[in-house]
């Protein structure tokens, strides 16, 4: 772009609200008698006397370890919420222990012993917990081979793999047993499986490293070092000693040898592993448009793909890492339209309205052709744990890659939860694709929770956002996501001119305007980025197709529109208080005793270290309340947001209200007829609820820590008129900042806007 080009003023920029909050203790309450369901009780007791009975006499031939066995004790739909968790009837000081959420219920591990004293207990148990509980338990059966295959047979399963030196290679969850005695009853178990049926793989990241490059950085090296596993299985073996969890990548031998491991008691869960894969781009020419003068101080987004060779973008390459996958088999024709669209999209798609947003690139070669191998999960997350590592100066990482298989209804993949523990880890934001047709649903890593997962939208003939892609899949996700995040244009020129599809492309343009908003505020966060990317789109509300909309493409996230105003934040909250805000109303927003405008409040929940892929559908065990109350009557009511999930049947408020999932998302218009307030203030309120405790090692919600969360609000008024920007850091004064690096910013006009 020239350098004579006209520049605009940055607009008012977004405040930080600097207003420490008022939290309210709550008590915490136990299971009471208006909680047993008596219309069943009586039928409960006979039941579960007869299952156990029956479980006791069939102990003999199921799978145990130390004398101790695996039962799935399954809840009524009614008793899903975490109030009706069976922690009183299945207590350690009865031989029972509970072992992990799973399905409609829990896994409970039993010593062999008490299984027909159970079958006693549950008959006379009077006190009030054990009523509730058993009212509750629908049934139990021993843990099966079929509730490790699903709806898969074990041929399927075997067809799925990838082959690999000595089988084929599945991912392996070894059962998460809570005492010592079984845990190394398991172990011992694995290990003969390993002398039978597992082989350890083999690792790219043994491979001899690369050729000197000026641009990669000598730790990559010393990190990558450090990450290569000498052998998995045994890596696993100790780490299940020390945790009583351990995943790990075992290749199989056989078919029959599958079998074995499935039946054999020791395995939790099993996925076969299967190839990240970048859709096929073409051929083509590189682009003639050139790169600004002042590209150098772009923002750097690493950009994890096939590899770049296109020579006119050298000048944008900030760093290279060594390679993953050497050249001969990299997906190199993928990585150069996607590096081609995080440099300088905007000017390749003139006719579609894109901020003017250069970027500089890492070049991360990570994504094989398709049939030429590749890493597998496992590797491929120790190996940008040691490129995220060797690279703390980029905050915004391009994941343009998918496993061709759909995620899992009730479980978060290996590679979305794995990629949402390293990008916590280093505090990064992963851009992430939704994945592309064929399928009808969103496919790993487009479930991970900590990333900006993109999915594709079309184009208005006027180059503005318009129907959902034809190409990119949708959501919204396993255990509560709400995913896509966002949709961008995902039918777009890239390197070469040619015209190319999927939510890879609306990825790579999704990007820089994350890199570009990290790079603007002051002390930024991946979920503060998130949120407001988030917070700006063009969605009155989830939408499986479409996620929560485009991010506004002309009024910039650090940006506030004329006539409103938007306030973000920063919390630390503990379970078992309330916490509340106030902020004056602006008399912008006044009309009488009436409010009228439109309000928006986006809040996102850090929930590690909450989250674990042993829990299933319930892999969030802390979610966030939000909301905006005003007065009316003496009382607070909900101007934005809803606390109505804790008093409707869990299914429900999991289906409809989407009660576990870390992001909340509330928009209103009030401006006709407006809304009634009473007192001079309006208050933000945020609560955190969390469960399945003993998942973690606490024995109660006052044992966990705080959990972080980002809220940010924005406030229009009814005519778009600018006051309301002005009186809000009036009446706020020493509360509110701005947000921005420096007031003066400016951007650069695009000519094809």
């Amino acid at each position: 772009m020239a350098e004579d080009t006209p520049m605009r003023p940055l607009l008012s920029p977004v405040l930080r609200f600097t207003k420490e909050p008022r939290p309210e203790g709550i008590a915490g309450g136990g299971k009471s008698a208006s909680g047993v369901r008596s219309d069943r009780l009586g039928t409960q007791r006979r039941a579960l006397s007869t299952q156990f009975r029956a479980l006791a006499a069939a102990a003999g031939s199921s799978p145990r370890f130390a004398g101790r066995l695996v039962v799935y004790a399954s809840m009524f739909d009614d008793s899903l919420a975490p109030t009706w968790t069976p922690s009183d009837l299945f207590h350690s000081t009865r031989g029972a222990r509970l072992v992990a959420p799973f399905r409609k219920g829990y896994l409970v591990e039993f010593e062999a012993e008490r299984l027909k004293w159970y079958a006693s207990l549950v008959e006379a148990a009077d006190n009030t917990a054990d009523r509730v509980d058993i009212s509750r338990v629908e049934r139990v059966r021993f843990h099966e081979p079929s509730d490790v295959l699903g709806a898969r047979s074990i041929d399927s399963l075997w067809e799925a793999a990838r082959e690999a030196d000595g089988g084929r290679a599945f991912l392996v969850w070894l059962m998460p047993l809570r005492t010592n005695e079984a845990a190394e009853g398991l172990l011992q178990l694995f290990a003969s499986l390993r002398e039978r049926v597992l082989v350890a793989p083999a690792s790219l990241l043994e491979g001899p490293p690369a050729e000197a490059d000026p641009l990669v950085r000598p730790a990559l090296q010393r990190s990558l070092r450090a990450v290569a596993p000498v052998d998995r299985l045994n890596r696993a073996m100790r780490e299940y000693r020390q945790h009583h969890r351990a995943r790990t990548t075992a290749v199989v031998s056989s078919p029959s040898g599958l079998a074995q491991l499935v039946a054999s008691g020791a395995v939790f869960r099993l996925d076969p592993v299967a190839p990240v894969t970048a859709t096929s781009p073409g051929e083509g020419r590189e682009p003639n448009r050139p790169l600004p003068a002042t590209l150098a101080t772009a923002p750097i987004v690493g950009v994890v793909d096939g590899g770049m060779t296109a020579t006119s973008y050298s000048p944008a390459e900030a760093w290279r890492a060594d390679p993953l996958v050497p050249g001969a088999s990299a997906e190199v024709k993928h990585g150069n339209r996607v590096t081609s669209l995080v440099v300088q999209g905007h000017e390749w798609n003139s006719n579609l309205v894109l901020p003017p947003l250069h970027c500089r690139v890492g070049t991360v070669q990570a994504i094989a052709k398709v049939g030429h191998g590749g890493p597998g999960p496992e590797e491929l997350v120790a190996y940008l744990d040691a490129v995220v590592t060797a690279y703390p100066e980029t905050r915004v990482w391009n994941l343009s890659f998918n496993q061709p298989q759909e995620c899992e209804l009730d479980a978060v993949s290996y590679l979305g939860h794995a990629l949402a523990e390293l990008a916590r880890k280093h505090g990064v934001l992963l851009v992430n694709s939704v994945g592309n047709k064929p399928g009808s649903w969103l496919q790993a890593p487009a479930d991970c929770e900590a990333a900006l997962t993109v999915g594709g939208r079309l184009q208005t003939a006027s180059g503005e956002p318009g129907d959902p892609c034809t190409v990119s899949l949708g959501g919204p996700g396993p255990s509560g996501l709400l995913k896509p995040d966002l949709v961008h244009f995902s039918h777009v020129r890239a390197l070469g001119g040619a015209v190319v599809r999927g939510s890879s492309f609306a990825t790579a343009l999704a990007s820089p305007l994350a890199a570009h908003t990290m790079d603007r505020l002051r002390d930024p966060t991946p979920d503060l980025v998130k949120a407001l990317l988030i917070h700006r789109s063009d969605g009155g509300g989830f939408d499986p197709a479409l996620g929560f909309g485009t991010t506004d493409l002309v009024t910039l996230p650090w940006e506030c529109r004329p006539g409103t105003v938007t306030l973000h934040w920063r919390a630390r909250l503990r379970t078992r208080a309330a916490y509340y805000w106030e902020l004056p109303i602006p008399p912008a927003l006044r009309d009488g005793g009436r409010l009228r405008g439109q309000g928006r409040l986006t809040a996102i929940l850090n929930p590690h270290p909450m989250v674990t892929d042993y829990a299933g559908p319930n892999y969030f065990s802390a979610r966030l309340n939000a909301a905006v109350q005003l007065e009316r009557g003496g009382h607070f009511h909900n101007l934005l947001g809803s606390m109505d999930t804790d008093r409707i049947p869990e299914q429900i408020a999991r289906a409809i209200d989407h009660k576990w999932s870390p992001v909340r998302h509330h928009v209103r218009d009030f401006r006709r007829p407006g809304v009634q307030a009473d007192g001079p203030n309006l208050r933000v309120y945020a609560r955190v609820y969390t469960r399945d405790h003993y998942l973690y090692g606490y024995s109660s919600a006052d044992e966990v820590p705080e959990l972080d969360a980002v809220f940010v609000l924005s406030l229009v008024s009814p005519d778009e008129a600018g006051e309301i920007y002005d009186q809000v850091r009036q009446q706020l004064g020493a509360f509110v900042e701005p947000s921005v690096i420096e007031a003066g910013i400016d951007i650069e006009a695009d000519d094809g806007l």
